[in-house]
């Protein structure tokens, strides 16, 4: 909060001036005051004040579903004890020649980023029991694979101190390992060999947050994503383009335009939809829309 506040002196310094400086021309009036004085204190304050309303509102960036929810609260569809289906997730932008790697989710068949909701430990369990009314959500049934998901049913009360702890546990998958789900998807499936491949390097982009919203899951939801860029090396970039040349239904490898279309091959009779709706989060050109990336500066590498 500190280097966020820094930003807001100067300008806040502008508007004290300019104030000064009006309101001394105001009380000393009889004095003869070249006009373009005026105009220019009139428009620093203008200016200045301009400034310091859109970094004060700054502060406020990633909170839009804060805004969706005073505003549910206000109309009546959010009470306190209202169940908000949460889904907390990291997602792999994996890149290479302008396409982007996919594989297929087991469930619903369709293409999408490697990676999947973060888990959290037994113990920071423990803790979300004691501190939060939770639920699991049964809207994907909890097994083996599933169970510590972060794929849960939050009260509106609890919402906001939700994603404090949610941000500052140590107990739960971080940026400094987020190997896991990397190895599941692409080595543990038989896509590539994992010990071909080495060394995994990320950089962590940002993050996605949706507003609270209905869906097919439940009245009320909010999705979370952070989006994590793999560096390649030469020779991993290798491998991926001997995939390209293989046909196998676990991957694909799409364009933007694949992706925003959601595999739908516009102009053809060929109208399925067979990329999934949230792939869009890693494409590039929409790496404006995610908030604190410059939360985690380094890229960090995971032999493998």
């Amino acid at each position: 909060m500190k280097n966020k506040l820094k930003p807001l002196i100067s300008p806040f310094m502008w508007v004290v001036i300019a104030i000064a400086v009006l309101i001394y021309f105001e009380v000393n009036s009889k004095i003869t005051i070249p006009i373009i004085l005026i105009s220019i204190a009139t428009f620093i304050l203008e200016y200045s004040t301009g400034s310091l309303f859109s970094k004060i509102l700054s502060l406020f960036e990633g909170n839009n579903w804060k805004t969706s929810q005073r505003k549910l609260v206000k109309d009546g569809k959010l009470q306190p004890d209202t169940k908000i289906r949460i889904s907390f997730a990291y997602l792999f932008r994996i890149r290479i020649d302008n396409y982007y790697f996919l594989i297929q989710n087991n469930r619903s068949k369709k293409y999408q980023p490697v990676g999947g909701a973060y888990k959290f430990s037994e113990k920071e369990r423990d803790y979300l029991s004691d501190n939060y009314s939770l639920e699991d959500d049964d809207r994907i049934p909890v097994d083996e694979i599933t169970k510590l998901d972060y794929r849960l049913f939050v009260k509106n009360r609890d919402l906001k101190n939700f994603f404090k702890r949610f941000n500052k546990t140590p107990h739960r998958e971080n940026i400094e390992n987020l190997s896991r789900e990397f190895i599941e998807e692409i080595f543990n499936s038989g896509i590539l060999n994992q010990d071909d491949f080495g060394t995994l390097t990320y950089k962590y982009c940002g993050r996605h947050i949706t507003q609270i919203e209905d869906t097919v899951f439940w009245p009320f939801e909010i999705l979370l994503a952070d989006i994590i860029e793999v560096r390649l090396t030469d020779e991993q970039e290798n491998l991926l383009r001997g995939l390209m040349k293989k046909e196998c239904k676990k991957y694909i490898f799409a364009t933007s335009k694949d992706i925003r279309h959601l595999g739908v091959k516009i102009g053809t009779h060929e109208l399925g939809d067979n990329i999934a709706n949230h792939t869009h989060k890693i494409l590039t050109e929409n790496s404006d829309t995610l908030i604190y990336k410059n939360k985690y500066k380094n890229t960090i590498s995971i032999p493998l």
